[in-house]
């Protein structure tokens, strides 16, 4: 029995005769003293580099940056994007400028949709160059996809695959077969795509070679891929595959408009990230799933956007500070949140849900929270500083050290808040807003 009340099962004759590997003070000694240089190194990258500290020092006083019109924070945004591209020198964008650690490697699940908004931007603001760096992205993400078809998890270039990821791949594909029609996107696309297929489960879910290997109602985003390549192909199968997803996802609805298993694990309160994939999933797939389903989603996701609605707007009349007149960060089951720092990916990616909720019931609560959203992540985001990593990016959360991915600008925020201005912009143009 150990010393510490645990028994141990007796050691053989022959381990008793391989040679046992110490660990040595002076090993021992020298991983420590790596830990506490690393850590040393991302304090004094936090709070000794200038513009960091004007960031914290602004959030900590409750400042904001000087908002200007639409266009110029767009504009700033994709250039940061841009950035965010060159800084890898492989056609990936970077995952985002970390505050401890500099620019991040490049992030195969953001890359793949980031490229339908440089798709998007090309084509509206006729940029030929947004059309280049798109293609790089493609054809990066081509170079890097497993040979099972799958895409890779986490930042960088991991061996192990991800299904979440793989459908935001495929997005990008599909949008650029659409733009190109070039073979190789839709060739990287299907290969994708049989992969999912082939490891999904019987009941709709995936809950193989997911994050922290669980279900996710979020992956409607996978079955939002599914759609778009189901457009492109006219493959029924792709489109019986996501009807199956979301069918799971429905029945994780509750009449409130809650839906289970929205974050990525059961023990904490999912975000508004990934609160706001679950609701975008669901509307982006309805138009073309059967009449009844398109029907029942777009009611589950009003319900949703109401509650949502209904506590941002109760935070913002017992508000004591800035930081809460933004939406609270993440809910539990009944809609309710004790957070006192904000989401601002959350807060673009909601603010386009409730923008298309506007367009299908006039409801003027979702268009006028929509635009308060934007507003207000307009109001973190700093046009005018110089530092490459921080002009024209969106923060993780705000105030800057907030829980979801502290210290950091990351792309799939600045991403959305582009989405948010286009789709405003849009709107407004054809009088919808």
């Amino acid at each position: 029995m150990a010393a510490n009340g645990v028994l141990r099962a007796p050691i053989s004759t022959a381990e008793k005769n391989i040679p046992q590997k110490r660990w040595s003070t002076d090993v021992w000694s020298t991983d420590v003293i790596k830990r506490i240089g690393l850590r040393a190194f991302e304090q004094a990258n936090l709070f000794c580099k200038p513009a960091h500290y004007k960031i914290i020092l602004r959030d900590l006083f409750g400042r904001v940056s000087q908002v200007h019109s639409d266009r110029q924070h767009l504009q700033a945004a994709m250039g940061w994007l841009c950035r965010a591209q060159d800084v890898t020198r492989w056609g990936g964008v970077s995952g985002g400028y970390f505050f401890k650690r500099g620019w991040m490697p490049p992030y195969p699940e953001t890359t793949g949709y980031i490229i339908p908004t440089f798709l998007r931007c090309a084509s509206l603001y006729n940029e030929e160059a947004y059309l280049e760096r798109a293609l790089k992205m493609g054809d990066w993400e081509i170079d890097i996809q497993l040979s099972s078809g799958a895409v890779r998890g986490g930042m960088g270039l991991r061996e192990y695959p991800i299904v979440f990821n793989t459908g935001q791949v495929i997005m990008g594909w599909t949008a650029l077969y659409q733009a190109t029609r070039m073979s190789r996107f839709m060739e990287a696309a299907s290969r994708a795509a049989e992969w999912l297929l082939s490891i999904q489960d019987g009941d709709g879910k995936w809950s193989r070679h997911t994050y922290m290997s669980r279900p996710h109602a979020y992956h409607t985003r996978v079955a939002w891929a599914l759609i778009q390549l189901f457009a492109c192909t006219g493959d029924e199968k792709y489109k019986t595959a996501a009807q199956r997803q979301i069918s799971w996802t429905i029945d994780q609805a509750t009449e409130n408009g809650w839906i289970g298993q929205m974050g990525f694990n059961l023990e904490d309160p999912p975000s508004t990230h990934t609160i706001a994939y679950t609701l975008r999933g669901l509307l982006e797939t309805s138009s073309l799933l059967d009449p009844a389903i398109a029907q029942e989603i777009v009611c589950i996701v009003n319900k949703a956007g109401v509650s949502l609605i209904a506590q941002y707007e109760s935070r913002r009349q017992r508000a004591n500070a800035p930081s809460e007149e933004y939406l609270p960060a993440t809910f539990s089951r009944g809609w309710g949140s004790e957070d006192c720092y904000s989401c601002l990916t959350g807060n673009a990616q909601l603010a386009i849900v409730f923008l298309k909720l506007y367009q299908l019931n006039r409801d003027p609560r979702f268009s006028d929270t929509a635009l308060r959203l934007i507003q207000q992540t307009l109001a973190t985001q700093s046009i005018t500083d110089i530092h490459p990593g921080i002009k024209g990016a969106v923060a993780g959360s705000y105030p800057i050290w907030g829980q979801y991915v502290p210290y950091a600008y990351l792309n799939w925020a600045t991403k959305f808040l582009v989405d948010a201005l286009v789709l405003k912009q849009e709107m407004l143009e054809a009088g919808d807003a």
